[in-house]
C-alpha cells in the first residue's frame, strides 16, 4: 500500500534506516486465539455510563446492583463488562478460541487453571497477566443468543452510472447506531517489543502493520488474529509506545457510514462528549467516529474496515500523524498532546530504561509535523 501524498516522504528521516529495517519477529504461538470478544471495566456509576453506553448503541444484557452487561445486535451476551466500583479504569479483556483442546494447550503451557466463568453464557477460561499488568482472560464455551432486529444491508447507493434506488428516498432514523460488534483495542505501553512478543506467542496474532520512527525501530503496531484462510479484521489489539499505559480507546463495528454518521447525530443530540471524526483511516480504512463516555475514556463507532487472511504480511510505515487518517477534520491535539499522567508515564519509562532519549526525541519529531501540511 502506498501512503502517496506531499509530506509523507520527509516522515522518513534516516534513510538507512527505513521502515522495517527492525522488522517484528514471529515466535512460534502456544495457541491461536479467534477474536476479541469483550472488554472488563471497573465503573464508579453504573447507571450513568449504562446510559452512555445505550445512546452510543449497546443493549443491556444484564444488570445488577454491582454489574453491568452490555451487547450488541450479534450474538454474543455481552461486549461490555462492567463492576461496581469507587474509580472508573479499564482492568482487562476477553479474547476467545474455538476448541477447548486450546484453553488445555494454554494452561498448561502458562501453569495455570481453567475455571468456569460465572457470568451471563456461562463458559471456561485461563486468566493471565500480559506485561503491563492487563488482565487477558482467554475464553471458550460462552452461550450465545439470538441476533437482535436491527438493518443488517448497506443503503443501496446511486452512481452516475449505476442507479439501483429508483422512486425512494434515502432516509436513516434519529437513533443509536447499532453496534455489531467489539472491533479493536488500543494499549499503550513503554514495552513494546516485550508487549508485541507476548500477544503474538501467547496467542498466535499476527502483525499486519506498524508504525516505525526514524530509526526503524516499531512505535504502533496493530494486530490481528490469525484465523487461517478465514477473514480477519486489519487489527484486533494495537498497542503503541510514549503515551499512557494502558487503555487508549476501544472501537466498535457499526453496518456503514450512514450508520456511523446516524450515530454522530444521536449522540450529539444528547449532549455526548464528541472527540474527533467522522473521517476514514489508512492504516485499516475504517470509517470512524471518537467519543467519550462519561469518565473521559474513547470509545470508537467504526464501518468499512479492511480483512485479511493468514498471508498478508507486515507492512512498515513512517510514524507521522499524517499517516493516521485519510480524510475528515484535522487531528485533535488532544491525540499526540501530553497530559500529567502521559508525562508521567515517559519519565517512568525514562527511568526503567523502557524508553531513551534519543527515542523520545524521534517520535516527539515525528508527530510534530502537521498532519495536513498544506492546509
Amino acid at each position: 500500500m502506498s501512503l502517496d501524498y506531499a509530506g509523507v516522504d520527509a516522515a522518513i528521516l534516516n534513510e538507512e534506516t527505513p521502515p522495517g529495517s527492525k522488522p517484528i519477529l514471529r515466535p512460534e504461538p502456544i495457541i491461536k486465539v479467534d477474536q476479541l470478544t469483550y472488554l472488563i471495566w471497573d465503573v464508579s456509576d453504573l447507571d450513568k455510563q449504562e446510559s452512555f453506553l445505550h445512546d452510543f448503541g449497546m443493549v443491556t444484557h444484564q444488570k445488577g446492583y454491582d454489574s453491568l452487561f452490555m451487547r450488541g445486535y450479534d450474538s454474543a451476551p455481552y461486549i461490555y463488562l462492567g463492576r461496581k466500583a469507587k474509580k472508573s479504569a479499564f482492568k482487562g479483556l476477553g479474547l476467545s478460541v474455538n476448541s477447548r483442546q486450546e484453553l488445555v494447550t494454554l494452561a498448561k503451557k502458562t501453569n495455570n487453571k481453567i475455571v468456569a466463568i460465572d457470568r451471563p453464557g456461562g463458559g471456561e477460561m485461563v486468566c493471565l497477566n500480559d506485561p503491563n499488568g492487563i488482565e487477558v482472560q482467554v475464553c471458550f464455551g460462552i452461550e450465545q443468543l439470538e441476533p437482535l432486529e436491527t438493518r443488517r444491508e448497506i443503503l443501496p447507493a446511486n452512481a452516475p452510472e449505476n442507479r439501483p434506488r429508483v422512486n425512494a428516498g434515502q432516509r436513516t432514523p434519529m437513533m443509536p447506531s447499532p453496534i455489531f460488534k467489539l472491533g479493536h483495542c488500543v494499549l499503550g505501553s513503554n514495552k513494546l517489543d516485550e508487549t508485541v512478543q507476548w500477544y503474538m506467542l501467547h496467542f498466535g496474532l499476527l502483525a499486519t502493520d506498524a508504525l516505525c520512527i526514524s530509526d526503524g525501530s516499531p512505535a504502533i503496531v496493530f494486530l490481528r488474529p490469525n484465523r487461517g484462510s478465514e477473514l480477519s479484521d486489519h487489527h484486533t489489539i494495537v498497542i503503541g509506545k510514549g503515551g499512557s499505559a494502558g487503555y487508549q480507546h476501544s472501537a466498535y463495528e457499526v453496518l456503514d457510514v450512514d450508520s456511523v454518521a446516524q450515530g454522530q447525530q444521536y449522540l450529539k443530540m444528547k449532549k455526548r462528549e464528541h472527540v474527533w471524526g467522522i473521517g476514514r483511516h489508512i492504516l485499516g480504512s475504517q470509517i470512524f467516529d471518537y467519543w467519550h463516555d462519561v469518565s473521559g475514556f474513547e470509545f470508537e463507532h467504526y464501518a468499512d474496515g479492511d480483512v485479511f487472511t493468514d498471508e498478508k504480511q507486515t507492512d512498515y510505515y513512517p510514524l507521522d500523524s499524517g499517516n493516521v487518517y485519510a480524510w475528515g477534520d484535522d487531528i485533535p491535539p488532544s491525540f499526540f498532546a501530553l497530559n500529567r499522567k502521559q508525562i508521567w508515564n515517559v519519565v517512568q519509562g525514562l527511568v526503567k530504561g523502557d524508553m531513551t532519549l534519543p527515542w523520545l526525541k524521534q517520535a516527539k519529531k515525528a508527530i510534530s509535523r502537521p498532519a495536513r501540511p498544506w492546509l
